[in-house]
Parts: C-alpha cells; sequence; structure tokens
C-alpha cells in the first residue's frame, strides 16, 4: 500500500471517527434506554444575528420544506398555519449529521415540540407536529452555531 492511499484512508477514518463523535455528543439520535432520563439538552441557542438567507414568502402553510446544505438552513424564518404542520426535512450534505429540532419560544431552553434524529447526508427526513399559533425556534443540535432560526405559527 502506497503512501498516498495511507494518507487517503487515515483521511476517512478521521471524518468517520469526527462524525461518531458528533453523534454520540448530541445523543446519537438513540433512545434514552427508557431509564427516565432526559437528554441534555446543550447551552441555549439562537437564530444567527443576520442571515442572507431569505424568509419565506409570510403566507402560512400547513406543510414546510426545509432544506440542510453546506451546514445551514436554506432559511431562518418559517411561517406555518395552527394544526397540524409537516415539516420536509432534506439533508443534501453527505456524510454530516443533522436534524431539525423545534422548541417553543424563542431559543431551545423552551419545551422541546419534537425533532428528527440525527442523520447523516443526503437524506429526507418528516417531522409532524401540533403546534398553536405562537412563536417557536428551530435548530440543528449538530450544528446549533450556524443552523437554527425562528417559526411563527399562525
Amino acid at each position: 500500500m502506497g503512501q498516498t492511499e495511507m494518507r487517503r484512508l487515515l483521511g476517512a477514518a478521521v471524518v468517520a471517527g469526527i462524525v461518531g463523535l458528533l453523534a454520540a455528543a448530541c445523543g446519537g439520535g438513540s433512545d434514552d434506554g427508557g431509564n427516565g432520563d432526559e437528554p441534555t439538552k446543550p447551552p441555549a441557542a439562537t437564530a444567527p444575528a443576520s442571515s442572507t438567507e431569505p424568509a419565506s414568502n409570510g403566507e402560512p402553510s400547513a406543510t414546510v420544506d426545509l432544506v440542510e446544505k453546506d451546514t445551514l438552513f436554506d432559511k431562518t424564518k418559517l411561517v406555518a398555519k395552527a394544526g397540524t404542520v409537516t415539516f420536509n426535512v432534506d439533508n443534501q450534505d453527505a456524510g454530516i449529521v443533522h436534524n431539525l429540532h423545534i422548541y417553543k419560544g424563542k431559543d431551545n431552553t423552551g419545551e422541546s415540540m419534537g425533532a428528527t434524529e440525527l442523520e447523516a447526508g443526503p437524506g429526507k427526513q418528516q417531522l409532524v407536529l401540533e403546534l398553536e399559533a405562537g412563536e417557536y425556534f428551530f435548530v440543528c443540535e449538530a450544528h446549533p452555531a450556524t443552523m437554527a432560526g425562528t417559526l411563527e405559527v399562525k
């Protein structure tokens, strides 16, 4: 085996290790084993101060499409109709772990409304929630500094 191939294999092993550590640090998307303990929440995250991403068109909808690409959401401001809301999440980052977690309120210290599993892309997931009118916060738990936003339910 040549030096170039050894470097390639070593690089792949390092990336796999980092992804594994991130998944483990974020709960790995696995069940807590039924011991009754709540998963540990990361420190409070807030939506990025400025965003070049466009807001949704402002019209409430029962279906919200969200793309995860380049460790960013394609939108940081969402609007949905109160009631049953379906979130279609498209992780387009190959080998990168993402999820969508929705909290009531302005940050991740509010009540958890639900989340998709932490999964490496590419892949698609769906999250269906019953939401009342109000303010919500959404975040990718693996990338809270760059992947967060607000959801207004009308």
